[in-house]
């Protein structure tokens, strides 16, 4: 039992190392059932024609997934057995049958390996876990393990955009350029510039991550699992930085000093220019603080989607996150006063906290499991 006089520092401490255990011991039971589902009993038939250059490209990525789930290839050449193709509904190649009834055609990846990868891996998942099903599961089954809901996407980047972080910068400037100029037009210029810097910023980051994913899909794996990782670790300090909220009244999440002077000269010139750079700048110095949720679409886009598609989530996530911005700086615009924004982030600082931290270690723990 805790001593009752327990240091608080020792006490967090210790909370935390609860809390990596419980996550160490859930990745090594994930791994033991994902050990014991691996079954050499799946069949997977590779549709090929000999010198299809697209053949070529899958067939590494086909011989991959199914040497690590165990698998059974058989690769068949379609011309020589287009009577078994038929059967499954293929006339084109390459095509992957798993268990002799999910089928997976180019037209469901296109040219996209990665996503391949997780179409084939998770019909062998499929397969492996329900071998007495006769029913048949379409290959549109298989495709909804990857889809990702656009609201939700939204919504994650509302979360995000409410966040005592980004209330305390916006209270900051407003009142600085009530200060100053005291004119509405100044603060839509800062709403405008900060938004936009964000959204900028964010997109840049998101598509070399998942441009790197792309373009080199090995490194697919070690990007996932170093964002789980960073995910779980945030979601601690956010817990850890409701605590000391709580007990200080200070938080742990601190801006730099260089920051506050930009913020600063953002209200006396260049309102529009400096306010894009601060938002840029505000994204990256704060990522801890806001950034977090970010990192989880990320890990869900990365494998699931192409540069296209996940071009269009960034742009959904990141709409999200300025949206309360947008809100709030037009309220400010119009009468309300930055002191309500204070307030509020004051008053409820403690509670988003620690609601983001468990949202975001129950994120982390999903993810890791694959369930979402």
């Amino acid at each position: 039992m805790m001593h009752p006089h327990a240091h608080p520092q020792h006490v967090i401490k210790q909370a935390l190392l609860v809390a990596l255990t419980l996550f160490l011991l859930i990745t090594a039971v994930n791994v033991g059932i994902c050990a014991q589902n691996t079954t050499s009993a799946i069949a997977v038939d590779y549709f090929y024609e000999e010198g299809c250059l697209k053949c070529q490209q899958a067939l590494p990525a086909i011989e991959e997934v199914t040497n690590t789930h165990g698998s059974n290839l058989t690769s068949l050449e379609i011309i020589s057995s287009y009577d078994l193709a038929r059967e499954y509904g293929i006339s084109v190649v390459p095509a992957v049958v798993v268990d002799k009834r999910i089928v997976i055609t180019y037209s469901d990846y296109q040219g996209n390996t990665t996503l391949l990868k997780d179409l084939l891996s998770s019909a062998i998942v499929i397969a492996s876990e329900d071998k007495s099903d006769t029913s048949g599961i379409s290959k549109n089954e298989v495709k909804k393990n990857t889809e990702i809901s656009p609201l939700l996407v939204f919504l994650a980047g509302l979360l995000a955009g409410f966040n005592p972080c980004i209330l305390a910068v916006m209270a900051f400037l407003a009142t600085l350029i009530l200060s100053s100029s005291g004119r509405k037009k100044d603060i839509l210029k800062m709403i405008l510039g900060f938004c936009s810097g964000i959204f900028i910023t964010y997109m840049a980051v998101g598509l070399s991550i998942l441009g790197t994913a792309y373009m080199l899909p090995s490194l697919k794996s070690t990007i996932t699992t170093a964002m789980v990782v960073l995910i779980f670790i945030l979601g601690c300090w956010h817990i850890y930085d409701a605590y000391h909220l709580r007990k200080y009244s200070i938080s742990t999440f601190h801006t730099p000093k260089a920051m506050i002077k930009l913020l600063e000269k953002t209200a006396k010139s260049n309102i529009l220019l400096l306010s894009f750079v601060s938002g840029g700048l505000f994204s990256l110095v704060k990522a801890p603080c806001v950034g977090a949720i970010y990192f989880s679409i990320l890990d869900m886009l990365v494998g699931r989607t192409d540069l296209t598609l996940g071009t269009f989530y960034l742009a959904i996530y990141n709409l999200g996150v300025i949206f309360p911005i947008i809100t709030l700086g037009i309220l400010l615009g119009y009468g309300m006063k930055p002191q309500t924004i204070t307030e509020l982030k004051e008053n409820k600082r403690v509670e988003i906290r620690l609601f983001t931290g468990i949202v975001l270690i129950f994120l982390a723990l999903l993810l890791h499991l694959h369930l979402i």
